[in-house]
């Protein structure tokens, strides 16, 4: 959120001018101008020296006090308070805010107020006050600030986009972000829209968006560096380091990580650097390397206590406490756990205190103390289904509340309908006396048409009235669930007395539950073989198969063509050698079987990237030698796709079919094959120019069909397109995971 902005200071300054103009006649023209000028430099110094801007400031209000400058005071206060904003100092912010508030009143200066009363309401969002955070942002904006579309209205509707984020009603969010990203824009303030895209990245971010997020944070990081705003990228170096994180890219996380760290300490702002370390031990977390996390997260607590932020910080103490453990520090983790417990139980936040000791339980559960972890989840147990409750019963309220009065609005129109039935009938009665039968007739019709509305009302009425009791039913079911909560954490209090039962009941329980994973995980294994035993007997029926469809019946075919080559050898010569020459083509098909069926059955093989390089092979052997150009296109999207070993080889051998087919039959000059992904499905389509050929002809040919039933076992569909004298088009489409 947006912290303070030079432009309305400079407007808070020219009317101070006028101020002292008539008010202050101790001081001169040219020191209340220096004053100003000050004032301003102290606010720009802030966002890279931090001491210096405070220093600044501290002397300007020695100076004014001393001539009793009251309003010129509060406005060094202000921006003193805005500075302690930006470093996360809220006791400061308060107490300058006291100084401020009283004397900005008095002479009512509007823009003080609306500076002191925006702090206010950061303070109460920071708190978790989100309902009274709305309302004094609202009061703020009803003063003057919606009517004025200033650069302070941008920040006021940024600062309600907060509240809704707090929420969690990321839609509403949206919407107040995306005001103020319009007045930003308008007034070209390349600050306010770095801030806002950080803030839009983080509602992506909630609404598990990352690729958004990351988008956003980047047109952030863009806008900051023309401003040169140090101050300003540290947060979205943080939020994108976090972003990064999610998607696995560890090396871009790190990087703008270490970016955030050194602008942070560079500056030397306390909040932000507490800030940067921790998201330093967020990567670190990820990492695995929990030792450094634990170095990176103490240094963010320590920065964190000096800014008394107590929310963040009781979270902060339950982390550290689960780093500790990972590393082994029993003492320092406990430790950590009861700081974090002490802290949320001084705030009186319910949600902390649940995952203080959740986190406290799992503590001791992994150190098989198993009473006191039992103890600690009933605990953990008994917050969690109260906030549950106290959640729904809310909502249950706003429901009642707007069907009430949706119910009065109804009632309302309701009533409105009867008396406009009257009335009609009136004037049905006055147009009957005076013998105007259409004019009867018509008002006739429009009162059929009210009393059906009204039947239509009441029936809506009735069924609200049936809904709000349903609801308050409801309601009434959970206060009753509430109650029960509250009796059963008395009972679980009780029953802790009897520690040595629970102890030996979860020692039993763990025990079983050992034996019954044992039992499922040697079964999963058992499983598990039988299937591997499964596949790789399917591998070798397969390649048995493969063998025998492929090699047995060439082979049974040499051995014929050689006996009868033997008989022929002295009788007809030329007949021998057809023969002999039928022998070595054959051979030749059998050793490209076998190297298929073995190409097919490699691993390394299962990407289509080798398939497409085996099927140029082909390609180039087979048609080359015809003379046919032959032209292949590969859409690079299916280069990372992989099928299994029967896809492969069905596939390979349909476009072998169709190119053996070209070579022998086509008579073709071009050949254009192209293997592409269309949505989710795989297509190889081969076109030639040749003869061509009617397809709707039935032929004795095994290619073809062949084929159809290689395309079925692949569970994609064949299309053969051709004419004679136009060529043909194969086109196999198939599915893809």
């Amino acid at each position: 959120m947006k912290l303070f902005h030079a432009k309305t200071l400079l407007l808070l300054t020219a009317f101070l001018y006028c101020q002292f103009s008539f008010c202050q006649k101790k001081i001169s023209l040219p020191d209340t101008v220096a004053i100003r000028h000050s004032l301003n430099e102290a606010l720009q110094l802030s966002k890279k020296n931090y001491d210096s801007a405070v220093n600044k400031c501290n002397d300007i209000v020695q100076l004014t006090e001393k001539h009793h400058l009251k309003l010129l005071s509060a406005t060094a206060f202000d921006v003193l308070a805005e500075i302690m904003l930006a470093s996360g100092k809220m006791a400061a912010v308060r107490k300058y805010d006291s100084l401020v508030l009283p004397v900005a009143t008095q002479f009512r200066d509007t823009n003080l107020i609306i500076n002191a009363k925006n702090r206010e309401g950061i303070y109460l969002l920071e708190q978790g006050k989100n309902a009274e955070a709305a309302a004094n942002f609202q009061s703020i904006l009803d003063m003057r600030l919606e009517k004025a579309q200033s650069i302070k209205t941008a920040e006021v509707y940024s600062n309600m986009a907060s509240v809704y984020m707090h929420l969690s009603k990321n839609n509403e969010a949206m919407k107040w972000f995306l005001k103020a990203l319009r007045l930003y824009e308008k007034h070209g303030s390349d600050a306010g829209l770095g801030e806002t895209y950080s803030n839009i990245s983080s509602v992506y971010y909630l609404m598990g968006r990352p690729n958004e997020a990351i988008s956003f944070q980047q047109k952030s990081i863009s806008h900051r560096e023309k401003l040169n705003d140090i101050q300003g990228l540290i947060i979205p170096h943080i939020n994108i380091g976090q972003l990064y994180i999610l998607k696995d890219s560890m090396g871009l996380a790190l990087d703008h990580l270490k970016r955030a760290v050194v602008y942070a300490e560079k500056i030397n702002n306390i909040k932000l650097k507490a800030s940067a370390y921790s998201g330093m031990s967020t990567y670190y977390i990820r990492a695995k390397d929990y030792k450094q996390a634990l170095e990176w997260q103490n240094k963010s607590i320590a920065l964190f206590e000096e800014t008394d932020n107590q929310t963040m910080l009781s979270r902060l103490y339950v982390s550290a406490g689960n780093l500790a453990s990972a590393t082994n520090d029993s003492i320092g983790a406990l430790a950590y756990y009861q700081k974090g417990l002490a802290l949320s139980q001084k705030m009186g936040n319910k949600e902390n205190i649940g995952n203080a000791y959740e986190k406290m339980s799992n503590f001791y559960f992994a150190h098989k103390d198993y009473q006191q972890a039992y103890q600690y989840f009933k605990i953990y147990t008994s917050y969690r289904d109260t906030i549950a409750t106290a959640s729904a019963l809310a909502n249950i309220e706003k429901i009642k509340i707007e069907y009430e009065t949706e119910k009065k609005d109804n009632e309302i129109l309701r009533l409105a309908n009867e008396q406009r039935i009257k009335e009609l009938q009136i004037e049905k009665q006055k147009a009957l006396l005076e013998g105007n039968l259409l004019e009867a007739e018509r008002k006739e019709n429009e009162i059929e048409l009210l009393s059906k509305a009204k039947e239509l009302q009441e029936l809506k009425i009735k069924q609200q009235d049936e809904e709000l009791e349903k609801q308050v039913l409801l309601a009434r079911n959970n206060e009753q669930q509430l109650q029960l909560a509250e009796k059963e954490k008395q009972l679980q209090q009780k029953q802790l007395r009897n520690s040595n039962l629970i102890r030996n009941f979860i020692l039993g329980g763990v025990l079983l539950l050992g034996l019954v994973g044992y039992f499922l995980f040697n079964r999963y294994q058992l499983r598990r073989k039988i299937k591997e035993q499964e596949a790789l007997l399917a591998v070798r029926n397969n390649i048995a198969k493969d063998l025998h469809d492929e090699i047995g019946s060439t082979l049974t075919s040499i051995k014929i063509l050689s006996e009868v080559s033997e008989k022929n050898l002295q009788k007809d010569q030329a007949r021998t050698s057809a023969f002999l020459q039928k022998i070595t083509e054959q051979s030749a098909a059998v050793q490209q079987g076998i190297s298929d069926i073995v190409w097919a059955v490699k691993p390394e093989n299962d990407k289509l990237e080798n398939m497409v390089i085996r099927m140029r092979e082909y390609a180039a052997q087979t048609l080359e030698s015809k003379n046919v150009h032959t032209v292949i296109n590969i859409d690079e999207q299916v280069l990372d796709k992989t099928l299994d070993m029967n896809q492969r080889r069905d596939l390979l051998l349909v476009f072998k079919e169709a190119v053996n087919n070209i070579a022998k039959y086509a008579g073709a000059s071009q050949v254009q094959v192209n293997l592409e992904k269309i949505n989710n499905d795989l297509q190889l389509q081969v076109v030639d120019d040749g003869c061509g050929f009617d397809a709707a002809r039935q032929t004795s040919s095994s290619g073809l069909k062949n084929m159809q039933a290689r395309a079925a076992s692949l569970k994609g569909t064949l299309d053969i397109h051709s004419k004679p004298g136009k060529g043909t088009a194969i086109t196999l489409r198939i599915p893809t995971t």
